[in-house]
């Protein structure tokens, strides 16, 4: 589980204490903005009600202030096999609504790449405080159900030890999906093969998923979550999980 936030277009890292220095600006009959510090207290104050913690989070700031955006990697509080990450941002120039992203992995950027697997948005108009918490809790429904569907999967993979030709036919699969290019199978092949690595032992599908996790961790962070969501996906098709 990845939670990236990268800047390279002029922003900068800061603390709560940093987001909250921000001076907010007036709301008018169309514009209502909504604080940087109620947007990240909102989603804390619901974390708990779906057996989430904050593992980490990282905020930052662009345009003189007047955008921010933020990653929280949590973890579920039951296992430490996978967890969760939220990415946010928002703004007080009217450049972004109110938006949130979360899956098993999230990719958040200063030049507003915004990428997740479930994403939620509201614009800053009237209404918007009323409207807020709701927005956290529905996004954070949609990560329950993920996060319990992600558990039944990682459950049935690890029971699986895979057979030679169902483990050449994911790896197929994978590869033909773009999760990576074939040139790196060699390399998911090593990991797989590594039988120094307990992780790795006995050969189940959840040593193979992990051995191609390996190999798409050293790429690029937004390779990293585009190949991590096809690799899903072809585990999900080529093992019928469900």
């Amino acid at each position: 589980m990845r939670s990236t936030l990268m800047l390279h277009r002029g922003g900068w890292s800061a603390s709560l204490a940093d987001l909250a220095s921000v001076e907010v600006p007036e709301s008018t009959d169309s514009y209502v903005p909504v604080s940087y510090g109620r947007l990240v207290e909102e989603i804390h104050l619901h974390l708990p009600r779906f057996g989430l913690a904050v593992q980490d989070e990282r905020y930052a700031l662009a345009r003189d202030g007047n955008q921010m955006f933020g990653v929280l990697t949590c973890r579920n509080g039951h296992t430490a096999d996978w967890g969760l990450a939220i990415g946010l941002r928002s703004s007080y120039d009217r450049s972004l609504s109110v938006q949130l992203v979360a899956g098993s992995r999230v990719f958040v950027c200063d030049n507003l790449a915004f990428h997740g697997e479930t994403k939620v948005s509201r614009k800053h108009t009237a209404h918007v405080f009323r409207d807020l918490p709701s927005l956290v809790y529905d996004m954070l429904m949609s990560v329950s159900a993920m996060k319990g569907r992600l558990a039944a999967e990682i459950e049935q993979m690890k029971r699986l030890t895979l057979k030679m030709a169902l483990a050449h036919h994911l790896m197929i699969l994978a590869i033909r999906s773009g999760a990576l290019p074939a040139s790196q199978l060699p390399k998911v092949i090593e990991h797989f093969d590594d039988l120094d690595n307990p992780e790795f032992v006995p050969h189940s599908a959840w040593a193979l998923f992990n051995a191609f996790t390996a190999v798409i961790g050293q790429r690029q962070p937004r390779q990293q979550m585009d190949g991590t969501l096809r690799l899903t996906k072809a585990f999900r098709e080529g093992l019928s999980l469900n």
